[in-house]
């Protein structure tokens, strides 16, 4: 379950846990290899990805993983044991675990593998502690001590759908990544169909909890359709066709603009849900977005990321909206995306604040095709600005993970995919002109109507040919511009554009910049990622001038380079910019 924010941390530090426990590992004997190590990039189905190129996102999940696992992933409590501490946010007594926890971390350590030379001993022993910690319908504990690893709250012991849900997810992963764990698999599969979905297929909050409630937190479309494709003797379909309707019915009633959903909600088994009461379970309030449901996005997102467009088109337009009213009430400021809104998308409080609601957006950020707002929130995930434990840093691992293009679908694909090469080539199309009057790859334009690529003169010669990109020199205002799309292999580790420039002007002034030139890198959505190199009439000289930009860091993306000269006409002079033998070499 998830937690109630700030409280105090109770009991003993992780160092004290750690002493001294001996590490045995059960059945199923460890693989060789992974099938799927990390870094395994996916090309989602729908949005964009951050526009960080794929090694520093990679490096960046591997930073955060090296981080998370030293503090969070611990042994306990019997030896062949491991758990997923909450310290820092006090859920269990002595940073024991929750199963929302377990999950989480089995989640992780799959996706891991290969990074991880120790994935697998770490996710058999996080497997073993489920296994130890059974509640009466077979499902786990949700809360344990740290030291003892008891159960912990009050009452006969019982299981919270998010972590049952996410534990299943796990073990689908590693079953696709190492192999042996299919029979496990089904086994807790059929227990969840069994005690957390109610008769109509909606999800349950709790295995023994009504069939009038649901969570929308526990919503993780993604991994309801792996187990309909995992599972066939359970009609995980109806659960997945219920959910989406359920989601729908509550947000068109509640939150038609912004598809907001309430941390609980009950009459779930209705087609009128509706908001839980405000001290529901939680008291967070309950019937607003909270601490739970602050997650919604990040699944929403995935499912869309994973599914596409047509298949989890409810997810998608969802997690559209979540992005917009994320991006709306905190003036595109992930700090400011408070844990807790109302269903009118405006803060309930400005006063709590949490990394994690602004992290959980980033999948839906992604998904929506808002490439500014995602790379915002992609360089937001390197923060901690409230010092946030336990829950804050792993959702940060997860939706890393996922915002990387690292998060693989454990039913989706039969062969692992190969590592990415790199056949070094010049990229470029057309690069010196000699096209002629037939442009493409190129395009252009002109505010005066002229046609930049155009065949040299005597006056401005080609650096090689007869045909080169001339911009500007009509003493007016006027701006041009000529691009191209270009895709940079993944598995390049350089990526050199070259070109050759000749400036010359007539504008009187050693100072004053009137007219400019700039080479800059655009994402696939038009948006400016760099400006590489800036030119002006001051850079005026005699010939051409061959120049360099590096442009590795975007290997592994679909980007236009695009030229523009800028003219003012404020000085009375003009410039010519002249371009010709452009390259882009890969290696």
């Amino acid at each position: 379950m998830a937690p109630i924010p700030r409280v105090l941390t109770l009991g003993v530090s992780l160092s004290t846990l750690t002493v001294g426990l001996a590490v045995t590992v059960p059945a199923p004997a460890l693989a060789a290899t992974a099938a799927y190590p990390f870094p395994t990039h996916v090309t989602y189905q729908v949005g964009v990805m951050p526009s960080a190129s794929q090694s520093t996102r990679d490096t960046a999940v591997e930073t955060h993983y090296n981080s998370w696992k030293s503090t969070y992933l611990v042994h306990g409590c019997a030896s062949n044991e491991y758990y997923v501490s909450t310290k820092g946010d006090g859920d269990a007594t002595n940073n024991g675990p929750v199963s929302e926890g377990q999950g989480y971390g089995m989640n992780i350590v799959p996706l891991m593998a290969g990074y991880d030379s120790n994935a697998q001993t770490e996710f058999n022993g996080l497997w073993q502690l489920v296994k130890d910690h059974e509640d009466q319908y077979g499902l786990m504990q949700w809360q344990l001590d740290g030291l003892t690893c008891k159960y912990y709250s009050s009452g006969t012991p019982d299981a919270a759908t998010d972590g049952d849900l996410d534990i299943g997810y796990g073990l689908l992963l590693a079953d696709k990544q190492w192999g042996g764990y299919t029979s496990d698999a089904l086994t807790w599969l059929g227990r969840i169909y069994a005690h957390d979905v109610s008769p109509d297929g909606h999800l349950k909050a709790e295995d023994d909890g009504p069939n009038t409630d649901t969570r929308p937190s526990d919503h993780m479309l993604d991994h309801l359709r792996a187990f309909a494709a995992y599972d066939t003797a359970h009609d995980w379909n109806k659960v997945v066709t219920r959910t989406q309707a359920l989601d729908g019915e509550l947000t068109a009633s509640y939150s038609p603009t912004y598809g907001l959903l309430s941390d609980f909600v009950v009459g779930a088994d209705t087609t009128s849900p509706k908001p839980a009461s405000s001290c529901y379970q939680e008291c967070q309030p309950d019937n607003i977005v909270g601490y739970n449901s602050i997650r919604v996005p990040w699944h929403m997102g995935t499912d869309a990321l994973l599914y596409g467009s047509s298949t989890a088109a409810f997810a998608y337009g969802d997690a559209k909206e979540w992005s917009a009213c994320a991006k709306k009430v905190s003036g595109s400021n992930p700090q400011k995306v408070y844990p807790h809104l109302n269903l009118n998308c405006t803060a309930y409080s400005t006063t709590d604040q949490a990394e994690e609601a602004g992290d959980s957006i980033g999948p839906a950020a992604m998904a929506s095709g808002d490439q500014s707002w995602t790379d915002t929130i992609w360089n937001y995930l390197a923060t901690n600005p409230f010092g946030d434990g336990y829950y804050g840093e792993t959702i940060k691992m997860l939706v890393y993970i996922v915002m990387a293009g690292d998060y693989w679908n454990p039913v989706a694909a039969s062969t692992p995919p190969p590592p990415p090469t790199c056949t070094g080539a010049q990229l470029l199309g057309n690069p010196g002109f000699e096209g002629g009057s037939t442009i493409a790859p190129w395009t252009e334009s002109s505010t005066l109507g002229y046609q930049p690529i155009t065949s040299a003169t005597t006056a401005e010669p080609a650096h090689s040919g007869s045909w080169v990109a001339w911009f500007n020199g009509n003493s007016t205002k006027d701006t041009d511009t000529v691009a191209q799309p270009v895709a940079i292999p993944s598995g390049c580790t350089a990526a050199a554009l070259s070109y050759w420039l000749h400036v010359d002007t007539t504008e009187n002034t050693t100072t004053a910049k009137p007219d400019t030139f700039t080479v800059q890198v655009l994402s696939s959505s038009g948006a400016v990622l760099a400006t590489v190199a800036s030119y002006s009439n001051l850079n005026a000289a005699s010939g051409y001038q061959q120049h360099t930009a590096d442009l590795s860091a975007y290997a592994g993306q679909n980007v236009t380079l695009k030229f523009t000269g800028s003219e003012t006409d404020t000085n009375g002079g003009t410039t010519d910019f002249v371009l010709d033998d452009t390259a882009l070499q890969t290696s």
